[in-house]
């Protein structure tokens, strides 16, 4: 069942973006970290937090939270 709420490639996708908007050269991408945080309105869960780091060549997710309390911050933020 795929999750309704902000995943590991959508954040991928908005980092970069961001990345691209703010002309950071892919070279230097490896080692940021970037945070999606959220508290949906329905479902199980108060709230979901996901990390990802530029790993290399890659991104990875390093955080995926589900918490039964909301979170004070939310939403896109470079870490």
């Amino acid at each position: 069942m795929p999750c309704d709420h902000v995943g590991g490639p959508e954040l991928i996708e908005m980092a970069e973006r961001w990345l691209r908007e703010q002309a950071v050269p892919e070279e230097q991408w490896p080692g940021l970290t970037f945070r999606w945080s959220e508290n949906p309105e329905e479902g199980m869960w108060a709230s979901i937090v996901v990390e990802i780091e530029r790993q290399g060549n890659n991104w990875i997710v390093v955080r995926l939270d589900r918490n039964r309390e909301k979170v004070a911050e939310t939403g896109f933020r470079k870490l």
